[in-house]
């Protein structure tokens, strides 16, 4: 089974799901079921990592980006022979720009 890395801004997306929906929805229940739903999702990305939908953005084709979905959101991550790499999780309903893939210790 592949190891998981989690990068900046996917660990950032994934806390920021939680106080989302438990603190400012204040349904902390849809809060552990989706995190427990993209923590399902990347367990069957470790078991099979090309299971992902190809995702192609300008300027990113190089990267080989790829997107599975966990309930209403998106998880994007990359993967080697030995590694998945973890890049962002974003709403279904967000426009997915470039930019998104940028990470926060990169510099811009």
């Amino acid at each position: 089974m592949h190891e998981v890395e989690w990068r900046p801004r996917a660990q950032l997306d994934r806390e920021s799901i939680a106080i989302y929906l438990g603190l400012e929805c204040k349904n902390p229940q849809a809060a552990l079921s989706t995190i427990q739903m993209i923590d399902d999702a990347i367990r069957q990305v470790q078991a099979f990592p090309s299971m992902g939908r190809r995702v192609v953005l300008e300027d990113t084709a190089h990267h080989d980006y790829r997107r599975v979905l966990a309930g209403m959101y998106a998880v994007f991550y990359r993967f080697d022979s030995k590694r998945i790499v973890v890049y962002r999780i974003l709403h279904q309903r967000r426009d997915i720009a470039d930019y998104s893939f940028v990470d926060l210790d990169e510099e811009v």
